[in-house]
């Protein structure tokens, strides 16, 4: 399998997709991270022309380090480079409060990120399961223009490195997101109180983790409209009355799905649907960490089979799991909180 990761490190632990570079210490600034994570090199712009010489208004943007071309742009498009894309982190550890985790190149240098650890107390959601989910820091930038400069958390339940969403609307990002334009630069530099604002939002999220905990689910019925609203299917499924879910999990075990998804999570056919939802059942029932007292048969572990689910199971590879839970913040990945929030809690 070709993978879409070009170069990265991750400290002590060797990610999912059993790529990069295992650092025994974090790195401790980010030039440090950028040489490590094979990401100190910068782009540049190249005007196009026709082959008669003629010049058109469109750039490519060029690695200066191998001339690859990373992508095509217009003419107003303003490249941020990988240093200064991830300058935000720098205050956070000079004072201690973060560690970087992991940083590198995706799709032959189109994309990049880095994320940290935010050293702050972990939420506790269900304290009698010590279920936790601790905050963490990303940064990404698209050098192809297709990605908006995004910095935003991505806090990631510890039970199970599920990524989740601290987006309670689907229409509001928890990602702060700059346009390639003139303004970059500034707005770059003034981000320290944006971050604060997000910080404050996750809080507010994590005490909804907490109410989906106290919510019961008890049919297949009421997980199925949940499922619905975070992957819309094409047509509409049969209802399936108050079948019991304990029904539904007596059925075949169904693995290695294929990918039904684009990576914005368009619609999906009902069969193929039908598939994804007894996956996903099957995650609510025996999930990482969804058969603790106080977690199993919520609303709070049905929300986490379906981050499961997004986190590890969907996608055609692991290297697109890791584009569109971290990079897309759209799609399923953006509708698994709305969504619980407006069956369960509503």
């Amino acid at each position: 399998m070709s993978h879409q990761v070009e170069s990265m490190f991750s400290v002590k632990e060797v990610p999912w997709h059993g790529l990069g570079v295992v650092l025994d210490a974090a790195p401790e600034s980010t030039a440090e991270a950028l040489r490590v994570a094979g990401l100190d090199w910068r782009i540049g712009l190249e005007q196009l022309q026709l082959p008669d010489g003629l010049k058109v208004d469109r750039n490519a943007v060029v690695r200066l380090s191998d001339h690859a071309v990373l992508g095509i742009v217009g003419v107003d498009w303003i490249p941020i480079q990988n240093e200064q894309a991830f300058r935000p982190f720098d205050p956070f550890l000079q004072t201690g409060n973060a560690t970087i985790e992991s940083a590198g190149s995706l799709k032959g240098g189109r994309r990049v990120w880095m994320l940290a650890k935010l050293n702050r107390p972990d939420s506790i959601i269900v304290p009698q399961a010590d279920d936790r989910v601790a905050k963490y820091l990303l940064v990404a930038v698209g050098h192809d223009g297709t990605l908006s400069f995004s910095i935003g958390y991505s806090p990631i339940r510890v039970v199970c490195k599920n990524t989740l969403s601290v987006a309670l609307n689907d229409k509001i990002s928890s990602f702060v997101k700059i346009r390639h334009s003139s303004g970059a630069k500034g707005a770059i530099e003034a981000l320290t109180a944006k971050v604060q604002e997000i910080d404050a939002r996750f809080e507010d999220t994590a005490n909804v983790f907490r109410a989906l905990a106290e919510i019961p689910i008890r049919t297949a019925k009421q997980l199925r409209a949940y499922v619905d609203a975070v992957f819309p299917p094409a047509k509409k499924a049969p209802e399936s009355g108050a079948e019991l879910l304990g029904d539904l999990l007596t059925r075949p075990h169904v693995s290695a799905l294929p990918s039904p998804f684009s990576p914005e999570g368009g619609d999906m056919t009902a069969e193929t649907k039908s598939r994804v939802f007894e996956e996903i059942a099957r995650l609510f029932e025996f999930g990482r960490g969804n058969r603790e007292p106080g977690v199993a048969g919520t609303a709070w572990a049905a929300y986490n089979a379906v981050t499961e689910y997004n986190t590890w199971e969907r996608g055609r590879s692991v290297d697109n799991r890791m584009d569109n839970v971290w990079l897309s913040q759209s799609g399923p990945v953006a509708r698994a909180l709305p969504a619980a929030v407006s069956q369960f809690l509503s």
